[in-house]
């Protein structure tokens, strides 16, 4: 009997490899020796409690810093993924051979340019954006300038 390919227990494995790794990760940092005083009327040493510090992860000061960082951040992915459709849409058109699937090529190749005219200009919309909705008054300007 032939076994089908079952892609939600994929998902469920995957987030129960990452549950666990989160719940063994949560341990107090080395040389941190905290403790708690013990509740009234029970005996016995006090439990340590351990201390930690969370940093934000994002490094940006300013909305627009941030904005400009996910749209690199989104062009470097969009780039690869452009790369690889366009070996994708090669493959297509030869295995096409003349035949019917150059129409379905032809039109995959016409959206993946226009996807990649899009990703080339992630930066001026973001900027036409920030800017239409500052002078719209939607926004406050004072939310994309860094703080002093």
């Amino acid at each position: 009997m032939k076994q089908k390919f079952n892609p939600s227990l994929l998902l469920i494995v995957l987030a129960f490899i990452f549950l666990n790794i989160g719940i063994v990760s949560a341990q107090a940092p080395s040389g941190t020796s905290g403790t708690s005083p013990a509740p009234a009327g029970t005996v016995g040493t006090p439990k340590p409690t351990p201390t930690v510090k969370l940093d934000s992860p994002i490094k940006a000061k300013s909305i627009q810093t941030l904005l400009f960082q996910m749209v690199d951040l989104a062009i470097f992915i969009g780039a690869i993924l452009a790369v690889f459709m366009f070996i994708w849409i090669g493959f297509k058109f030869v295995m096409a051979r003349g035949g019917d699937g150059v129409k379905e090529a032809k039109e995959w190749f016409m959206w993946a340019v226009i996807g990649v005219a899009i990703l080339m200009s992630s930066k001026v919309i973001v900027e036409v954006m920030k800017n239409t909705l500052i002078a719209t008054g939607v926004v406050d300007e004072r939310l994309f300038t860094l703080p002093k």
